[in-house]
Order: structure tokens, then C-alpha cells, then sequence
């Protein structure tokens, strides 16, 4: 399974993506606790294939292209952070979930 790392604004990673046997998006990420006062939390963003062709025309890239290989141009160009926020803030439509441990 192919995995792209999408960086932020600092170039740290930000999103793991990945594509799921149904043809859906897959973005995940995880923080670890820092300290024993605190605990792991990971969440995932789950977007249908439907979303793939507006997505790449929202960034300016070719719709035949696999939402891989433009979520890599998207990381590569800067636009990573913006890409999350449009996720979270649902202007990307996607199924959202995450766990506290």
C-alpha cells in the first residue's frame, strides 16, 4: 500500500495518506502523548472518490491525475496545511473519527 506524507507550513508531517480497498481516501495522523499526564490521540479523515476531480480542480491540478500522486504535488508546492484545514472544516466532505488513549 502506497502512503503519502503531506507536510504543513513547517515541513513537518501533518496527514498520512493512503487509499483503501474501496477506492476511498484514507488520512491519518497521530500525536503521542508527551508526558504521562496526557494521552495518544489519532484521528482520520475518510474522503469518497466523488471528491477526488473537485479536489484537484480546487488546487489547480489534472483531475486524471490519481489523488495520490496530486496529493503529493499538493505537499510539494506548500498547500499541505491548507489541504488539512479544508478537511476539518468539512469543504473537503469526509467521514471524520478519532480516539484518545
Amino acid at each position: 500500500m502506497t502512503n503519502i506524507t503531506i507536510v504543513g507550513d513547517d515541513d513537518n508531517p501533518i496527514l498520512y495518506a493512503s487509499m483503501t480497498s474501496e477506492g476511498k481516501l484514507r488520512l491519518q495522523f497521530e500525536y503521542f502523548a508527551r508526558d504521562e499526564n496526557e494521552g495518544d490521540y489519532e484521528f482520520n479523515h475518510m474522503v469518497g472518490p466523488e471528491e477526488f476531480p473537485k479536489n484537484a480542480q480546487r488546487f489547480g491540478l489534472d483531475a486524471a491525475t490519481s489523488i495520490l500522486d496530486n496529493l503529493r504535488q499538493i505537499s510539494a508546492i506548500g498547500r499541505g496545511q491548507e489541504f488539512k484545514d479544508l478537511l476539518t472544516s468539512k469543504e473537503i466532505p469526509n467521514e471524520f473519527w478519532s480516539w484518545l488513549s
